[in-house]
């Protein structure tokens, strides 16, 4: 049994629990609609990630070989406004207890990103680093909707790396 890479499970584990925990905390008290939907989505996209890391060890601890799953794509892909909709969009008052929640999810998902793309490096397991791929993949995700709701939310001018709108049209 490869002990390196049941820790690394382990900790991935531990990292969603937490992960988990951190956003429906953060949905709790945040005031922003928007925000406390994607927040309450992660926590159960973390849920996910949960469940496969726990398959994944509980076969490797009985000597099974895992069966790689797709890992599921994020539910936060439905929220994903159209470019041409962004406008449209209702924009509630954010405090600042929003914006620090949601740029505290946001280096969550990096870290966790980079934790995962580390792991796939790191293991010759063909199907830990599909899983740890994934995973990190899908964090990408997450960090993508996290900084368009933040740009939204400060109202820069940007939604999804797009101009809204132009001064010079």
């Amino acid at each position: 049994m490869n002990l390196e890479l049941l820790q690394a499970l382990k900790t991935a584990h531990d990292a969603e629990v937490e992960g988990m925990r951190s956003y429906l905390s953060f949905a709790k008290q945040t005031q922003v609609a928007g925000g406390k939907n994607i927040l309450i989505q992660l926590a159960m996209d973390e849920i996910d990630h949960m469940e496969l890391i726990n398959k994944f060890m509980e076969r490797m601890l009985k000597g099974e070989v895992y069966q790689t799953v797709d890992v599921p794509k994020a539910r936060l892909d439905k929220f994903m406004p159209k470019v041409a909709d962004a406008s449209l969009q209702k924009m509630d008052k954010a405090d600042v207890g929003d914006l620090d929640a949601l740029k505290i999810a946001l280096a969550h998902e990096e870290k966790a990103r980079l934790f995962y793309l580390d792991q796939a490096q790191k293991t010759d397991n063909l199907q830990a680093k599909k899983l740890f791929t994934d995973l990190a993949a899908v964090e990408q995700k997450h960090y993508d909707i996290l900084q368009a709701e933040i740009q939204f939310i400060q109202q820069d001018g940007f939604w999804f790396d797009m101009m809204e709108f132009s001064l010079e049209k």
